[in-house]
């Protein structure tokens, strides 16, 4: 697991909970990232800095780009990660510093996920468009989205997108952008997360409620955590275990058979 606070501290640590490194030289941390593989994660210092790091967190480069950035992916194996701008472009790099591919867009992108089965790239805007693109720029497809989106997940073992679409709740999509339905809930969706296996969905909503759902829409399990609201949610690899970061500093884990 990599964790990051805004004052700059970075940490690894099992899925337990164990510490295995520990850094305080990620100043003004703002988005953080890692790879699949464990080998290199990427954070956002301020609004306009990229640092990527490896598994000891030591840094490799660091550079600044224009404008703010608005959305941060990389690759499941580290070769390559994508971030967007304000400027509405997306621009794509190696881990070598190397530039692959800018992309104009109509919007700017609020939300990038890798795909882990082809060189592709999935990026939405915070409203009124989701694309595909190829890593060299080509666009495989686009479609209009009619809501605001709070957040993207993407399952490429279950075949689908999920967007936190507020209050239209969580929409569901094909990776050939064809909608697919959307999943009702009790509450706002503003945080998606899904398994690559298993078919479960992890929900944070604005009145601080976590459902669990599988891929047919039914809740698995549901939790109200208002007294300490979360901040963030991440999935284990396989499904089986929640992560919940919430707004006093702790880091919480759900664990299911």
């Amino acid at each position: 697991i990599a964790a990051g606070t805004r004052n700059g501290r970075l940490c690894l640590m099992t899925q337990a909970g164990d510490r295995i490194k520990e850094s305080l030289s990620f100043g003004q941390l703002s988005r953080l990232v890692m790879c699949d593989s464990g080998d290199f994660g990427v954070a956002v210092l301020g609004t306009n800095s990229l640092a990527l790091f490896d598994n000891n967190l030591k840094t490799l480069w660091q550079s600044s780009v224009t404008g703010r950035i608005t959305a941060l992916a990389i690759s499941p194996y580290g070769g390559h990660l994508s971030f967007a701008t304000d400027s509405a472009r997306i621009h794509v790099v190696t881990n070598e510093k190397k530039e692959v591919a800018t992309i104009d867009t109509r919007r700017p992108m609020d939300h990038l996920s890798f795909l882990t089965e082809e060189p592709h790239l999935i990026a939405a805007a915070e409203f009124g468009q989701m694309c595909r693109y190829e890593l060299k720029g080509r666009e495989i497809w686009t479609e209009h989205i009619h809501n605001n989106v709070g957040d993207l997940s993407v399952s490429e073992g279950g075949k689908r997108l999920f967007l936190a679409a507020f209050n239209h709740g969580v929409q569901v999509y094909g990776l050939d952008g064809n909608q697919l339905g959307s999943y009702a809930i009790d509450g706002i969706p503003s945080r998606v997360v899904c398994s690559a296996t298993r078919g479960r969905v992890a929900v944070l909503t604005l009145e601080n409620r976590i459902f669990l759902l599988n891929f047919e829409g039914s809740i698995q399990w549901a939790v109200d955590i208002s007294q300490d609201p979360p901040e963030h949610i991440a999935m284990g690899p396989l499904g089986d275990r929640l992560f919940v970061a919430t707004s006093s500093g702790c880091l919480l884990a759900a664990s299911w058979p």
